[in-house]
């Protein structure tokens, strides 16, 4: 049992070390938690042991990859596309960086496994107060608004323009007698409420949605 005193412990930090890092993610209640990223980083960990106990450098560099290449699938698998917006990314990052760990862990780097848990905490943590609100100054929809026939597009451009929103990929489409507007909008938040306030009051909008 002695014998393997320092793999045991990598096992355990490993584990800890995941888990850490998955609490964020399932706080955030996203697809991959604690659990699954402790296995992700105990698992890189052990692969990385193997590695070196085989004993020959050219298998330490092929698993090496072969755990890069493994974290990449299951990283693509939380990945997702709704429309305009691609969710999961942060997620995928998160398993990487656990593999990452996981494999620092593995040759024995504690003290840069430690930094590099600190900077992953630190960004998951801290910078989301950041991201909240430059989010809520910068905001970026794809609109999609069906009016009656009467309405025009530079009249719709008038009242985005009042409260300094911008517009890119303006499209314009008029069947029988409605008129349909697609396009993607830029600006703060508050304005953005403030222009979907407009059109829910507006007898004139048949349908919205962003």
């Amino acid at each position: 049992m002695m014998m393997y005193g320092d793999e045991i412990l990598k096992i355990i930090l490993s584990a800890i070390f995941g888990c850490l890092v998955g609490l964020e993610r399932e706080v955030r209640r996203k697809p991959a938690g604690f659990r699954t990223l402790a296995l992700i980083c105990v698992g890189a960990t052990i692969f990385t042991i193997c590695s070196y106990k085989l004993g020959v450098t050219d298998n330490r560099d092929r698993i090496a990859a072969n755990i890069i290449t493994g974290v990449g699938f299951l990283g693509a698998g939380v990945i997702f596309r709704n429309n305009a917006s691609v969710s999961g990314i942060t997620t995928a990052a998160t398993i990487w960086i656990a593999a990452a760990l996981g494999m620092l862990i593995g040759i024995g780097e504690y003290w840069l496994s430690m930094l590099t848990l600190i900077v992953s905490l630190f960004i998951l943590y801290a910078l989301q107060y950041i991201q909240n609100w430059v989010d809520s100054r910068f905001q970026h929809r794809l609109y999609s608004i069906t009016f009656e026939s009467d309405f025009t597009g530079d009249e719709l451009l008038r009242r985005i323009a009042e409260w300094s929103l911008k517009t890119h990929s303006f499209k314009e489409t008029r069947v029988e007698k409605q008129t349909s507007f697609e396009f993607d909008l830029t600006g703060r938040e508050v304005n953005m409420n403030k222009f979907n306030q407009w059109l829910k009051d507006n007898k004139q909008v048949c349908s919205f949605r962003w």
